[in-house]
């Protein structure tokens, strides 16, 4: 603000400045301009009379005014007629028709002005006519030089400028002790109420502001003391809150710890009964299945095909059971952790080989079209056998299931750090919402009881479980009406 108003007192300085040294000089042409023209006036006679005496006298005159350095009179045909005082110039210069400056420099103003007298003028017509009529006009007969000193001036000028400086300097000098003095007062208090407010966020306490100060500024402290007050109640109550939430949730938790401990129970309850259930049932349903195979040899040596399309039936039924329970033991020795991984080093054409002996078949019933396509440079992989063939037979299983007079095809790739084991066929697919369950435990795509498709539920669940157990990745990627593509991926890498 200080450096504004400085600014603005040397712009209005220079102007002022400007101004009066541009009064003072058209007042001084003013007077050089009288002189000359009042030293025209009187040596008419002189330049008339050819009188150098009376001519003299009058250029005297002329010279007793301070500013004239010298005076000089020209006659018509710029001829010097006389001169007086130390005269600058010798040269000769254009005449004119009224008073001007003709030339200015630095220290002084050459005026001319030139000297006139009346004169009659008879035209030949009015001549002949009347002898008595004619018409006056100037002429020149002569003309006036004075030099004009600007000492004065250049004087004035100096002790104009320097007295507004002084004034100027004085001025701001002052209103920077008067605008320090208000903005100390009215900033003192200000960034007093900063510091709090400051001091406040830096230590999260809710410090009360000092009230002096400038109207404006005791009105933002009472605002602020205020609201810290509020924030102190508000704080208050919080606190009170947190004890009682505090209080709620240890119950809470106490009571989520028992419902915890008691779902885990019966989690493991479950997992052990479903465990020595399947187990007590696979032993029958293996004897249903090993007798039923006897009675069908002891049907075909006494030819008798209507039974053995019965004992077909119940031998399928018992073997449909037996996958059922197999699955259910399996969830179960998931779900209680007694699942081990036994990872070998397993040559991967022998599990294809397996794969095609018997998804071949399986594809055959819908008329299906099963292909297995090697884009992998890796012929042995360390990794659980036994669990990656269940999984890739529960996929191609599926695909078989799902698709009619289509194509399923298992592509192996592989890139720096996985094995990608890739199913794809051309059956119904999944819509989105289909593949955000599909590997939850007895989930269906085909769920109601009119469902066209059998199944537990279990498969796909258990092979994520299965993959996840290898540290490996199962994902599926479909659309309705277009198939699905399954992607097992597991590392290389022991």
């Amino acid at each position: 603000m200080v450096i504004a108003i400085s600014l603005m007192t040397i712009i209005i300085s220079l102007v002022t400045t400007t101004g009066v040294n541009q009064q003072f000089r058209q007042l001084m042409l003013k007077n050089s301009f009288q002189i000359s023209e009042g030293l025209a006036k009187q040596a008419v006679f002189s330049l008339l009379s050819g009188s150098e005496q009376n001519a003299q006298e009058a250029m005297n005159q002329v010279l007793g005014f301070q500013s004239v350095l010298a005076a000089q009179l020209l006659l018509e045909d710029q001829q010097i007629f006389l001169t007086v005082g130390d005269y600058p110039i010798h040269k000769k210069i254009a005449p004119v028709s009224h008073t001007v400056v003709t030339i200015e420099t630095p220290s002084y103003w050459l005026i001319q002005t030139p000297i006139k007298v009346l004169a009659d003028s008879i035209s030949d017509e009015e001549s002949e006519f009347d002898l008595d009529t004619g018409v006056q006009e100037e002429q020149v007969i002569g003309y006036v030089e004075v030099v004009y000193s600007k000492a004065y001036l250049l004087e004035a000028q100096t002790q104009v400028s320097l007295l507004i400086t002084i004034v100027g300097i004085s001025s701001v000098i002052v209103l920077g002790f008067i605008l320090r003095f208000g903005l100390l007062k009215l900033l003192t208090p200000l960034g007093a109420l900063a510091d709090t407010m400051q001091k406040s966020k830096a230590t999260g306490e809710h410090i009360l502001a000092d009230t002096t100060g400038a109207k404006e500024i005791q009105n933002m402290a009472s605002a602020y003391n205020s609201m810290m007050k509020v924030l102190d109640q508000q704080d208050n109550d919080l606190k009170s809150h947190r004890d009682q939430l505090e209080k709620e949730v240890d119950i809470r938790t106490a009571e989520l710890v028992d419902a915890r401990d008691a779902a885990l129970n019966a989690s493991r309850h479950k997992s052990e009964f479903m465990a020595n259930m399947s187990h007590e049932l696979r032993t029958p349903i293996q004897s249903i299945i090993g007798y039923g195979e006897l009675v069908t040899e002891e049907l075909e040596l006494e030819a008798n095909f209507e039974l053995i399309d019965d004992m077909d039936k119940i031998a399928k039924n018992a073997q449909r059971l037996l996958t059922l329970i197999n699955s259910l033991l399996d969830l179960a020795k998931i779900e209680s952790g007694k699942t081990d991984v036994n990872k070998t080093d397993v040559s991967l054409e022998s599990i294809l080989v397996n794969l095609s002996d018997t998804i071949t078949p399986l594809a055959q019933i819908n008329n299906n079209q099963f292909s297995i396509e090697q884009k992998n440079n890796i012929k042995r992989i360390f990794t659980d056998k036994e669990k990656l063939e269940q999984v890739l037979l529960n996929l191609l299983s599926n695909a078989c299931k799902f698709t009619k007079d289509g194509q399923i095809t298992l592509t192996l790739y592989n890139d720096s750090s996985h094995l990608h084991f890739e199913i794809k066929d051309t059956g119904i697919g999944l819509s989105a919402e289909q593949q955000g369950y599909i590997f939850d435990e007895f989930r269906q795509v085909d769920a109601g009881q009119a469902r066209k498709f059998s199944g537990t539920g279990l498969g796909l669940a258990i092979s994520k479980r299965f993959v996840e157990l290898m540290t490996g990745e199962i994902k599926v990627t479909s659309a309705l009406g277009e198939g699905a593509t399954f992607t097992v991926s597991l590392f290389t890498h022991k």
